[in-house]
């Protein structure tokens, strides 16, 4: 069962609000053997889920893959749902570090519009994976990371930069606006609210090739009006 939406979350009989943080890794490997035995648990775990689905990683069968015996995936991995926070995380990171070095290549015809709709088709894919991964997972670290992005827990670490910064200087000669950091914040938290409002509440939209059109329109009315 899913969580309930954030503005349902309510206090315990105690009035204290309980949040509860989606599980992670127990320990990070340090030793070259132990950062190999991790990194194999994590591709065996990622081919899995790729070809199989969620149901089909558990950890008889990813201990037999992978060749890892499963106390040992516990001492790294307390469940299946902290594998496959590591392996999401590893794939965002992948997804936005490409992301960055496309918006840095694109060719000097390219428009400002252009580059807005390929962001946000890499986004909203960066959901559709997170969602394909783990639906369940998907939901409760949505939920979290909405809590955090609105100040009510402490962020964990977060990646420095954004693609909505490369665009904009990519782009700079399109981006007219008076105060591009209040530009910058209007668009940056725009983009992250309603991808996770999606996700959450209408997943269906995440695949659907008008999504990109109008939140693309939107965000290049912000980068582009003088006012």
């Amino acid at each position: 069962m899913s969580k309930p939406p954030i503005d349902e979350l309510q206090p315990g009989a105690d009035g204290v609000l309980r949040v509860e943080v989606p599980a992670q890794q127990r320990k990070a490997p340090r030793q070259a053997r132990s950062i190999a035995l991790v990194e194999a648990l994590k591709q065996t775990a990622r081919q899995i889920l790729e070809r199989y689905g969620r149901d089909e990683l558990t950890t008889l069968r990813l201990a037999e893959e992978s060749g890892v015996a499963t106390s040992s995936i516990y001492e790294y991995f307390p469940t299946i749902e902290a594998l496959i926070a590591a392996i999401y995380e590893d794939y965002r990171r992948e997804v936005r570090s490409e992301l960055l070095t496309r918006i840095a290549a694109l060719p000097a015809e390219t428009t400002l519009y252009d580059g807005i709709v390929m962001t946000i088709e890499v986004g909203l894919g960066l959901y559709q994976q997170k969602m394909r991964f783990d639906p369940e997972f998907s939901v409760r670290s949505t939920h979290y990371d909405e809590l955090v992005r609105l100040d009510v827990i402490k962020a964990r670490e977060e990646l420095s930069g954004s693609a909505t910064q490369a665009l904009m200087s990519r782009f700079a000669d399109e981006v007219v606006v008076r105060d591009k950091d209040k530009a910058h914040f209007l668009v940056f938290h725009t983009l992250l609210a309603l991808s996770r409002s999606i996700l959450l509440e209408r997943p269906a939209y995440l695949g659907e090739k008008d999504t990109v059109q109008m939140l693309a329109r939107m965000v290049h009315g912000v980068l582009t009006s003088a006012q």
